[in-house]
Protein backbone atom coordinates (compact mmCIF):
# COMPACT_ATOMS: atom_id res chain seq x y z
CA UNK A 1 0.00 0.00 0.00
CA UNK A 2 2.87 2.40 0.86
CA UNK A 3 4.56 1.63 -2.45
CA UNK A 4 1.35 2.30 -4.36
CA UNK A 5 0.80 5.56 -2.50
CA UNK A 6 4.32 6.78 -3.25
CA UNK A 7 3.89 5.74 -6.87
CA UNK A 8 0.82 7.95 -7.31
CA UNK A 9 2.33 10.79 -5.27
CA UNK A 10 5.33 10.98 -7.60
CA UNK A 11 3.12 10.88 -10.70
CA UNK A 12 1.06 13.79 -9.36
CA UNK A 13 4.17 15.66 -8.16
CA UNK A 14 5.88 15.27 -11.53
CA UNK A 15 2.85 16.45 -13.49
CA UNK A 16 2.30 19.34 -11.04
CA UNK A 17 5.93 20.49 -11.22
CA UNK A 18 6.05 20.06 -14.98
CA UNK A 19 4.04 23.14 -15.91
CA UNK A 20 6.00 25.72 -13.85
CA UNK A 21 9.33 24.12 -14.85
CA UNK A 22 8.27 24.20 -18.49
CA UNK A 23 7.33 27.88 -18.16
CA UNK A 24 10.72 28.68 -16.59
CA UNK A 25 12.57 26.87 -19.39
CA UNK A 26 10.58 28.81 -21.98
CA UNK A 27 11.27 32.07 -20.15
CA UNK A 28 15.00 31.28 -20.16
CA UNK A 29 14.77 30.40 -23.87
CA UNK A 30 16.35 27.00 -23.08
CA UNK A 31 15.62 25.52 -26.48
CA UNK A 32 16.92 22.17 -27.65
CA UNK A 33 19.91 22.49 -29.99
CA UNK A 34 19.45 19.84 -32.69
CA UNK A 35 22.53 18.13 -34.12
CA UNK A 36 23.18 19.38 -37.64
CA UNK A 37 23.86 15.89 -39.01
CA UNK A 38 20.61 14.49 -37.59
CA UNK A 39 17.38 13.84 -39.48
CA UNK A 40 16.35 16.97 -41.38
CA UNK A 41 12.80 17.03 -40.00
CA UNK A 42 14.16 17.22 -36.44
CA UNK A 43 15.71 20.60 -37.22
CA UNK A 44 12.34 21.82 -38.50
CA UNK A 45 10.10 20.31 -35.82
CA UNK A 46 12.13 20.20 -32.61
CA UNK A 47 14.35 23.29 -32.46
CA UNK A 48 11.82 25.35 -30.48
CA UNK A 49 11.19 22.64 -27.87
CA UNK A 50 12.69 23.40 -24.42
CA UNK A 51 15.35 21.08 -23.01
CA UNK A 52 16.58 20.30 -19.47
CA UNK A 53 13.15 18.84 -18.68
CA UNK A 54 14.86 16.17 -16.58
CA UNK A 55 14.13 18.43 -13.62
CA UNK A 56 10.46 17.49 -13.98
CA UNK A 57 11.09 13.94 -12.77
CA UNK A 58 14.36 14.38 -10.86
CA UNK A 59 13.00 16.93 -8.37
CA UNK A 60 10.17 14.67 -7.09
CA UNK A 61 12.54 11.69 -6.89
CA UNK A 62 15.15 13.59 -4.87
CA UNK A 63 12.56 15.34 -2.69
CA UNK A 64 10.69 12.18 -1.66
CA UNK A 65 13.83 10.12 -1.06
CA UNK A 66 15.56 12.88 0.91
CA UNK A 67 12.45 13.18 3.10
CA UNK A 68 12.66 9.43 3.64
CA UNK A 69 16.34 9.67 4.58
CA UNK A 70 15.61 12.44 7.07
CA UNK A 71 12.53 10.95 8.72
CA UNK A 72 12.90 7.15 8.57
CA UNK A 73 15.83 5.50 10.36
CA UNK A 74 15.72 2.28 8.30
CA UNK A 75 15.90 4.39 5.13
CA UNK A 76 19.42 5.57 5.91
CA UNK A 77 21.44 2.94 4.10
CA UNK A 78 24.83 3.38 2.48
CA UNK A 79 23.39 1.97 -0.73
CA UNK A 80 20.58 4.51 -1.08
CA UNK A 81 22.86 7.43 -0.22
CA UNK A 82 25.34 6.19 -2.82
CA UNK A 83 22.67 5.88 -5.52
CA UNK A 84 21.29 9.35 -4.74
CA UNK A 85 24.75 10.96 -4.80
CA UNK A 86 25.75 9.36 -8.11
CA UNK A 87 22.39 10.24 -9.67
CA UNK A 88 22.73 13.83 -8.45
CA UNK A 89 26.33 14.13 -9.70
CA UNK A 90 25.43 12.91 -13.17
CA UNK A 91 22.35 15.15 -13.24
CA UNK A 92 24.63 18.13 -12.51
CA UNK A 93 27.03 16.95 -15.24
CA UNK A 94 24.13 16.66 -17.68
CA UNK A 95 22.77 20.07 -16.69
CA UNK A 96 26.20 21.64 -17.26
CA UNK A 97 26.29 20.06 -20.71
CA UNK A 98 22.76 21.24 -21.57
CA UNK A 99 23.44 24.72 -20.22
CA UNK A 100 26.56 25.14 -22.35
CA UNK A 101 24.68 24.02 -25.46
CA UNK A 102 21.90 26.52 -24.80
CA UNK A 103 24.40 29.28 -23.98
CA UNK A 104 26.53 28.69 -27.09
CA UNK A 105 23.49 27.82 -29.23
CA UNK A 106 25.47 24.86 -30.55
CA UNK A 107 25.08 21.11 -30.13
CA UNK A 108 28.48 20.98 -28.41
CA UNK A 109 28.55 21.17 -24.65
CA UNK A 110 31.03 19.48 -22.35
CA UNK A 111 33.55 17.35 -24.24
CA UNK A 112 33.19 13.59 -24.26
CA UNK A 113 36.54 13.23 -22.51
CA UNK A 114 35.41 15.54 -19.71
CA UNK A 115 32.28 13.44 -19.20
CA UNK A 116 34.36 10.26 -19.11
CA UNK A 117 36.70 11.86 -16.56
CA UNK A 118 33.80 12.69 -14.21
CA UNK A 119 32.40 9.18 -14.70
CA UNK A 120 35.85 7.76 -13.88
CA UNK A 121 36.02 9.85 -10.68
CA UNK A 122 32.60 8.46 -9.72
CA UNK A 123 33.92 4.95 -10.40
CA UNK A 124 36.92 5.55 -8.14
CA UNK A 125 34.59 6.71 -5.35
CA UNK A 126 32.47 3.56 -5.76
CA UNK A 127 35.63 1.45 -5.80
CA UNK A 128 36.78 2.95 -2.50
CA UNK A 129 33.37 2.29 -0.95
CA UNK A 130 32.71 -1.17 -2.38
CA UNK A 131 36.21 -2.34 -3.33
CA UNK A 132 36.97 -6.03 -3.33
CA UNK A 133 40.56 -6.01 -2.08
CA UNK A 134 42.91 -3.99 -4.30
CA UNK A 135 41.67 -5.51 -7.54
CA UNK A 136 42.02 -2.79 -10.19
CA UNK A 137 40.05 -4.93 -12.58
CA UNK A 138 37.06 -4.22 -10.36
CA UNK A 139 37.70 -0.49 -10.79
CA UNK A 140 37.70 -1.00 -14.57
CA UNK A 141 34.45 -2.95 -14.24
CA UNK A 142 32.83 -0.15 -12.22
CA UNK A 143 33.90 2.43 -14.80
CA UNK A 144 32.51 0.24 -17.58
CA UNK A 145 29.14 0.03 -15.81
CA UNK A 146 28.87 3.72 -14.85
CA UNK A 147 30.11 5.12 -18.15
CA UNK A 148 28.30 2.47 -20.18
CA UNK A 149 24.95 2.90 -18.42
CA UNK A 150 24.88 6.71 -18.32
CA UNK A 151 26.15 7.18 -21.88
CA UNK A 152 23.96 4.46 -23.40
CA UNK A 153 20.78 5.95 -21.91
CA UNK A 154 21.97 9.34 -23.13
CA UNK A 155 22.34 7.99 -26.69
CA UNK A 156 18.83 6.53 -26.55
CA UNK A 157 17.28 9.92 -25.87
CA UNK A 158 16.49 11.01 -29.42
CA UNK A 159 12.75 10.65 -30.02
CA UNK A 160 9.67 11.93 -28.21
CA UNK A 161 8.84 9.58 -25.36
CA UNK A 162 11.50 6.99 -26.24
CA UNK A 163 13.89 7.17 -23.31
CA UNK A 164 11.12 7.83 -20.80
CA UNK A 165 9.25 4.69 -21.90
CA UNK A 166 12.40 2.54 -21.98
CA UNK A 167 13.55 3.80 -18.58
CA UNK A 168 10.21 3.05 -16.91
CA UNK A 169 10.57 -0.59 -17.97
CA UNK A 170 14.22 -0.68 -16.84
CA UNK A 171 13.26 0.60 -13.39
CA UNK A 172 10.36 -1.86 -13.30
CA UNK A 173 12.79 -4.71 -13.84
CA UNK A 174 15.05 -3.47 -11.05
CA UNK A 175 12.06 -2.99 -8.74
CA UNK A 176 11.22 -6.68 -9.08
CA UNK A 177 14.89 -7.58 -8.61
CA UNK A 178 15.14 -5.42 -5.50
CA UNK A 179 11.96 -6.96 -4.11
CA UNK A 180 13.68 -10.35 -4.26
CA UNK A 181 16.57 -8.98 -2.19
CA UNK A 182 14.42 -7.10 0.34
CA UNK A 183 16.10 -3.71 -0.14
CA UNK A 184 13.07 -1.59 0.81
CA UNK A 185 14.78 1.81 0.52
CA UNK A 186 16.01 1.03 -3.01
CA UNK A 187 12.58 -0.33 -3.97
CA UNK A 188 11.07 3.01 -2.96
CA UNK A 189 13.75 4.88 -4.93
CA UNK A 190 12.97 2.80 -8.02
CA UNK A 191 9.19 3.14 -7.64
CA UNK A 192 9.41 6.92 -7.22
CA UNK A 193 11.52 7.08 -10.38
CA UNK A 194 8.86 5.10 -12.30
CA UNK A 195 6.08 7.38 -11.08
CA UNK A 196 8.04 10.55 -11.83
CA UNK A 197 8.90 9.33 -15.35
CA UNK A 198 5.23 8.55 -16.05
CA UNK A 199 4.43 12.13 -15.03
CA UNK A 200 7.23 13.38 -17.29
CA UNK A 201 5.80 11.47 -20.26
CA UNK A 202 2.69 13.64 -19.93
CA UNK A 203 4.87 16.44 -21.32
CA UNK A 204 7.32 14.39 -23.38
CA UNK A 205 4.98 12.14 -25.38
CA UNK A 206 4.79 12.93 -29.09
CA UNK A 207 4.60 15.77 -29.95
CA UNK A 208 6.88 16.61 -27.03
CA UNK A 209 6.45 19.86 -25.14
CA UNK A 210 9.85 19.39 -23.48
CA UNK A 211 12.94 17.16 -23.72
CA UNK A 212 14.72 15.73 -20.68
CA UNK A 213 18.17 16.64 -22.05
CA UNK A 214 21.43 15.26 -20.68
CA UNK A 215 20.20 16.49 -17.29
CA UNK A 216 17.75 13.60 -17.25
CA UNK A 217 19.35 10.95 -19.46
CA UNK A 218 22.75 10.84 -17.73
CA UNK A 219 21.02 10.74 -14.33
CA UNK A 220 18.76 7.85 -15.36
CA UNK A 221 21.66 5.75 -16.63
CA UNK A 222 23.72 6.58 -13.55
CA UNK A 223 20.87 5.63 -11.21
CA UNK A 224 20.32 2.25 -12.87
CA UNK A 225 24.04 1.49 -13.16
CA UNK A 226 24.67 2.36 -9.51
CA UNK A 227 21.71 0.28 -8.31
CA UNK A 228 23.14 -2.66 -10.23
CA UNK A 229 26.55 -2.12 -8.62
CA UNK A 230 25.43 -1.72 -5.00
CA UNK A 231 23.21 -4.82 -5.24
CA UNK A 232 25.88 -6.85 -7.13
CA UNK A 233 23.49 -7.51 -10.02
CA UNK A 234 25.33 -5.76 -12.84
CA UNK A 235 24.61 -8.52 -15.37
CA UNK A 236 20.87 -7.87 -15.11
CA UNK A 237 21.55 -4.63 -16.98
CA UNK A 238 21.71 -6.78 -20.12
CA UNK A 239 17.99 -7.66 -20.18
CA UNK A 240 16.83 -4.56 -18.29
CA UNK A 241 18.75 -2.13 -20.54
CA UNK A 242 18.78 -4.01 -23.83
CA UNK A 243 17.60 -1.09 -26.00
CA UNK A 244 20.26 1.37 -24.70
CA UNK A 245 22.86 -1.38 -25.18
CA UNK A 246 21.74 -1.97 -28.79
CA UNK A 247 21.68 1.79 -29.44
CA UNK A 248 25.27 2.07 -28.19
CA UNK A 249 26.41 -0.92 -30.25
CA UNK A 250 24.85 0.66 -33.35
CA UNK A 251 27.00 3.78 -32.85
CA UNK A 252 30.14 1.68 -32.36
CA UNK A 253 29.40 -0.44 -35.44
CA UNK A 254 28.64 2.69 -37.47
CA UNK A 255 32.03 4.20 -36.62
CA UNK A 256 33.91 0.94 -37.24
CA UNK A 257 32.20 0.32 -40.59
CA UNK A 258 32.95 3.87 -41.72
CA UNK A 259 36.61 3.69 -40.66
CA UNK A 260 37.09 0.27 -42.26
CA UNK A 261 35.54 1.26 -45.60
CA UNK A 262 37.44 4.53 -45.67
CA UNK A 263 40.81 2.99 -44.86
CA UNK A 264 40.66 -0.28 -46.77
CA UNK A 265 38.05 0.28 -49.49
CA UNK A 266 38.54 4.00 -50.04
CA UNK A 267 34.76 4.41 -49.87
CA UNK A 268 32.29 6.10 -47.54
CA UNK A 269 30.25 3.07 -46.49
CA UNK A 270 28.30 2.82 -43.26
CA UNK A 271 26.36 -0.04 -41.71
CA UNK A 272 23.31 2.10 -40.92
CA UNK A 273 21.68 5.07 -42.61
CA UNK A 274 22.28 6.96 -39.37
CA UNK A 275 23.20 6.13 -35.79
CA UNK A 276 21.96 5.64 -33.09
CA UNK A 277 19.63 2.94 -34.37
CA UNK A 278 16.37 4.85 -33.86
CA UNK A 279 17.52 7.39 -36.48
CA UNK A 280 18.20 4.55 -38.93
CA UNK A 281 14.60 3.41 -38.67
CA UNK A 282 13.40 7.01 -39.04
CA UNK A 283 15.24 7.25 -42.35
CA UNK A 284 13.72 3.89 -43.33
CA UNK A 285 10.32 5.57 -43.12
CA UNK A 286 9.16 4.53 -39.64
CA UNK A 287 7.26 7.20 -37.71
CA UNK A 288 8.47 8.32 -34.27
CA UNK A 289 5.48 6.72 -32.56
CA UNK A 290 6.06 3.45 -34.41
CA UNK A 291 9.72 3.33 -33.35
CA UNK A 292 8.92 4.22 -29.74
CA UNK A 293 6.18 1.58 -29.48
CA UNK A 294 8.26 -1.19 -31.09
CA UNK A 295 11.40 -0.39 -29.11
CA UNK A 296 9.35 -0.30 -25.91
CA UNK A 297 7.75 -3.67 -26.66
CA UNK A 298 11.19 -5.15 -27.40
CA UNK A 299 12.53 -3.72 -24.12
CA UNK A 300 9.53 -5.11 -22.23
CA UNK A 301 10.04 -8.61 -23.67
CA UNK A 302 13.69 -8.67 -22.58
CA UNK A 303 12.88 -7.23 -19.16
CA UNK A 304 10.23 -9.91 -18.58
CA UNK A 305 12.80 -12.49 -19.68
CA UNK A 306 15.23 -11.11 -17.11
CA UNK A 307 12.55 -11.28 -14.41
CA UNK A 308 11.79 -14.88 -15.40
CA UNK A 309 15.51 -15.67 -15.13
CA UNK A 310 15.58 -14.00 -11.72
CA UNK A 311 12.70 -16.10 -10.39
CA UNK A 312 14.23 -19.26 -11.85
CA UNK A 313 17.53 -18.50 -10.11
CA UNK A 314 15.85 -17.67 -6.79
CA UNK A 315 13.78 -20.89 -6.98
CA UNK A 316 16.96 -22.94 -7.26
Amino acid sequence: MVYLLLFFITIIASISMGKPILNILKLLNAKQIIREDGPAHHITNKTKTPTMGGFIFLLPVFLINLIGLYTIQSFRSKELITVLLVTFTLAVLGFSDDFQKVLKKKNKGISGWSKLFIQFVISIALFLIYKEGDNLLYLAWLFFIIAGASNSYNLTDGLDGLLGSISIISFLGFTVLLASTGRIELIIFSITFIGALIGFLYYNWHPAKVFMGDTGSLAIGGALGTMAIVTKHELYLIPFAIIPIIETLSVILQVLSFQFSKRFLNKDKRMFKMAPLHHHFELCGWSELCIVKRFTIFQLIFTLSGIFLLFTTVAK
